[in-house]
């Protein structure tokens, strides 16, 4: 009780300064003219401002019932003061509700610890309820940011999922909470430690690691051959930092994408989330359109030259105040930021940055608000590759981008497609058609720069655009081939009196050549036609027939093409204006069908 009088003597010294302070148009009014040099922003779109103020407090009061569930159900922020806070300012708070939200939640817990064996443990209010009244204190987590080095610890709670033991042995999955930590929990978009747990008992592997109202929770498995972990026992912390070290440039890199990213596309750009993974990292940001590929390349750009500069990174603990003065510092809005707060700068001192905090440096470096684990050098990144940008919601788009051997790899596979591309410009015809279908889907699914790949995309379009423009050129002299060969021989037959013409045209499976041809012969003279053409690679056949008189005889046209067509193995179509069409999968008896084509016209086709 003492420590809630307490508490709600802060919050009304607190509302009582606030009223000193004058009306939010009051308080705004100084903010403006304050901040209003260093941020013309502020004095350009002040109306703007005292909109978005103004119906944010609404929304405030419309969603405070849901607010102060999350307030407890998240933070651990009593309920009664919730309610204190309300009357100040004349609000109430749905109490009802609030249960019913508290019920909902313990069934959602219930329901997750139902599940089979490999779930991840929760601990929700109640559990982290229990853990203060048996007076167990909050993680030291600080010594999560030594690096490479065994922590020594002790066991302070064993966690069911349901209850909290006094020893365990053989659980499928379990959680500590020990007196301190070197791992790291996962929070602020950063994945979670792993590694084990050792001591007299043996190994405990640590596959997750989550924290709950400052209780670092240690998830996992007991390693074969261990023996019963007593609460009140000493163990050993030991980090995998071979995977943290994978993690720690993907951290540090989203902190210099964002701050490219301003540089690049302006001031308006804020995060909007992020995930940093052993793998890669995801950064989710503001911005109405997709960015251009020169763009997302000076973006790349940007960061691989802070890795070349090799530039030191600096972490510090500062109190949030002073910390928000910083110039140029960056913060998620809408993140509740603890007090002292950690700041991560590259390139300058914290101390030196909180001792000059309005320094127009500042604002050429990346200064975030940030609880991450780092490198402690850019150089360690080694390089930086942007794979992809897209949008996600409106307003909102998504990178994803890799550091390390991952963005070697990158780089690698970037140059061996163009490489491939060089070599495909060498080859003609259906050769380079076959090698551009297939570098297409290469690079649409390779994880290559995105300006890169828009690049290699340019150069596959142009390899495209030859091809459209010699398949333009080969139709064109295919017809001209094909119409040559047909006229030459219709003219030879109606010299000899014939009434139609057989003749091989050699244009490949170029129907369109071949059916010019025929429709040539019956323009020029007036003879019954029948083209053929084939393709030795395929042993497939093309043929059109064609006669004169087209109303009376459309019908025999289909049966002369039908007759040809039996040794060709293939069918056909058409008949409309005297002209038929078909292709055949056996080109080797190309000479029985010209000879069955004969045959029939000699006899119908008079």
């Amino acid at each position: 009780m003492g420590s809630q009088r307490e508490e709600r003597e802060e919050l009304q010294a607190d509302l009582i300064e606030e009223e000193e302070l004058g009306s939010r148009e009051e308080k705004q009014g100084v903010v403006v003219g304050v901040m209003g040099d260093v941020f013309p922003e502020l004095r350009q779109y002040e109306c703007k401002i005292q909109e978005i103020i103004a119906e944010e407090e609404a929304s405030f009061g419309r969603t405070l019932v849901k607010e102060a569930f999350i307030l407890w159900d998240t933070y651990g922020f009593p309920m009664d003061l919730t309610q204190l806070m309300a009357e100040e300012r004349g609000l109430t708070v749905d109490v009802e509700g609030f249960n019913i939200a508290m019920e909902e939640a313990r069934e959602k817990a219930r329901s997750a610890r139902s599940k089979i064996a490999g779930h991840s443990i929760v601990m929700d209010a109640d559990a982290i309820s229990v853990l203060h009244k048996n007076g167990v204190g909050t993680t030291d987590d600080s010594y999560k940011y030594i690096w490479h080095q065994d922590h020594e610890s002790v066991v302070k709670a064993i966690y069911s999922g349901t209850e909290f033991l006094d020893s365990a042995l053989d659980q499928v999955d379990i959680g500590i909470v020990l007196e301190s930590t070197s791992f790291y929990a996962e929070q602020g978009g950063q994945i979670y430690d792993t590694g084990s747990i050792e001591g007299s008992f043996g190994s405990f592997h640590v596959n997750n690691v989550q924290v709950y109202g400052g209780f670092v929770l240690h998830i996992g498995s007991f390693a074969e051959g261990a023996k019963t972990l007593m609460v009140g026992d000493k163990v050993t912390c030991k980090v995998d930092y071979d995977r943290r070290t994978l993690i720690a440039p993907n951290h540090t890199c989203t902190h210099m994408l964002n701050f490219a990213l301003r540089e690049v596309l302006g001031n308006h750009v804020d995060q909007k989330g992020s995930i940093v993974l052993p793998e890669k990292l995801r950064f989710d940001f503001s911005h109405g359109k997709p960015v251009h590929p020169e763009e997302l390349r000076k973006i790349e750009s940007i960061v691989n030259q802070q890795i070349k500069d090799e530039i030191e990174v600096y972490a510090g603990e500062a109190a949030l105040a002073a910390a928000k003065r910083i110039n140029g510092l960056r913060a998620v809005f809408g993140e509740i930021y603890p007090d002292p707060v950690r700041v991560v700068s590259i390139g300058h001192k914290v101390d030196d940055m909180l001792q000059d905090p309005d320094n127009q440096e500042w604002l050429s470096i990346s200064t975030e608000f940030c609880g991450g684990t780092h490198i402690s050098n850019t150089r360690d990144a080694k390089a930086f590759a942007l794979l992809s940008e897209e949008g996600i919601a409106k307003g909102i788009r998504r990178i994803i981008a890799v550091t390390t051997a991952r963005a070697f790899e990158a780089l690698d596979l970037a140059s061996s497609l163009a490489s491939e591309i060089d070599e495909a410009c060498k080859s003609e015809g259906s050769l380079l058609e076959k090698k551009v279908a297939s570098l297409k889907s290469k690079i649409d699914a390779a994880a290559i720069p995105a300006a890169k790949k828009a690049d290699l995309r340019a150069d596959v379009s142009q390899l495209e655009d030859r091809i459209r423009k010699a398949k333009r050129k080969t139709a064109e002299e295919n017809i001209m081939k094909a119409v040559k060969t047909a006229t030459e021989v219709a003219k030879a037959a109606s010299s000899r009196g014939k009434t139609f013409c057989i003749v091989q045209v050699d244009v490949g499976l170029d129907t369109s050549a071949v059916r010019e041809a025929v429709l040539k012969v019956l323009e020029l003279q007036g003879l019954a036609a029948m083209a053929f053409s084939t393709d030795a690679e395929s042993n497939k056949a093309v043929v059109c027939a064609g006669v004169p008189d087209n109303g009376s005889k459309d019908g025999l046209v289909v049966e002369w093409l039908n007759e040809v067509m039996k040794p060709l193995k293939g069918k056909g179509g058409g008949g409309n204006n005297g002209i038929a069409q078909g292709q055949g999968n056996d080109a080797s008896r190309l000479e029985e069908a010209m000879d069955i084509a004969s045959k029939f016209a000699s006899l119908k086709l008079h």
